[in-house]
């Protein structure tokens, strides 16, 4: 796993746990913290202990490209998560540009649907990246040209807010060089539920504030359904997709022949759909 401190990943684990578990299957969680050392590490354990099939989240893909393929020469099925690795057999991921787009285009819809925000002359906005991983770029460049549909939107600051306390400490900055920023989008969920506890506390509220996730975090449906400020995230489909991946990897660790490349979709969620998912 990237990081368990991200309620995505730690999600994303009791999924693939309990789908194990169901299907008979041993399963082994590692939580690297986005630290590419110890991701070879984990490869270099797994090889020598002799599992059959790994799946591995993306962050470095040049950096485990050789215990990649170092664990398929072994014959062990290897399929990457949110990302591409040269010689993985399989992969689970989704169009990150499209799920930063729809991340913007959740905020510049909301200004553009309200006369008072779509007649202001300049709505301040601040992003939450994660340029750690390179996927995660593109993602953020999705949010700014999803933004790009409101005109008076303009990027005042833009920060690495994914993981841990990130979105508190950036939130806090962002309002103390911006005192008049309106609009948080995130490349997570995670990030941006830091920033609503920093404005809520700040009682920096109200109708023209507008904060926009991904992930689809329990925490962000909760507000998104009681109107607060927390106004929108996207839904990833990885979750659905899991038992799939599960199911390929225990395929292939029969010999079986698999389609091993996976692409999910993703929903974009604001207050008028937000009921259809709080239960799932």
């Amino acid at each position: 796993m990237g990081t368990t401190q991200n309620l995505f990943y730690s999600k994303m684990a009791q999924i693939i746990q309990d789908y194990c578990k169901e299907k008979g299957v041993e399963c082994i969680i590692s939580d690297e913290n986005h630290d590419v050392n110890k991701q070879i590490s984990t490869f270099e354990n797994f090889i020598s202990s002799g599992v059959t099939a790994i799946i591995a989240v993306v962050f470095d893909d040049k950096g485990i490209k050789d215990v990649v393929k170092k664990a398929v020469d072994n014959g062990i099925f290897v399929m990457t998560y949110d990302g591409y690795v040269e010689g993985a057999q399989g992969s689970l991921n989704l169009d990150n540009y499209k799920y930063g787009y729809q991340t913007g285009t959740m905020a510049a819809e909301w200004v553009n649907s309200h006369p008072e925000l779509k007649n202001q002359e300049v709505i301040e906005a601040g992003i939450f990246d994660y340029p750690d991983i390179p996927l995660i770029i593109d993602r953020a460049k999705g949010i700014i040209d999803g933004l790009k549909q409101a005109p008076n939107v303009k990027v005042v600051a833009q920060q690495k807010a994914g993981v841990g306390d990130e979105g508190n400490v950036q939130a806090e900055n962002f309002l103390a060089a911006h005192p008049n920023i309106q609009i948080i989008c995130g490349i997570n969920d995670t990030g941006v539920l830091g920033a609503y506890e920093v404005f809520t506390a700040a009682g920096h509220v109200g109708d023209n504030i507008g904060l926009f996730g991904a992930d689809g975090d329990p925490k962000a449906l909760e507000l998104i359904a009681k109107g607060t400020i927390y106004r929108g995230t996207v839904m990833s489909g990885a979750y659905d997709a899991l038992p799939r991946a599960v199911d390929v990897c225990i395929a292939a660790s029969k010999g079986e022949e698999v389609e091993g490349h996976i692409i999910y979709d993703t929903t974009p969620i604001t207050i008028e759909n937000v009921q259809e998912f709080l239960n799932e």
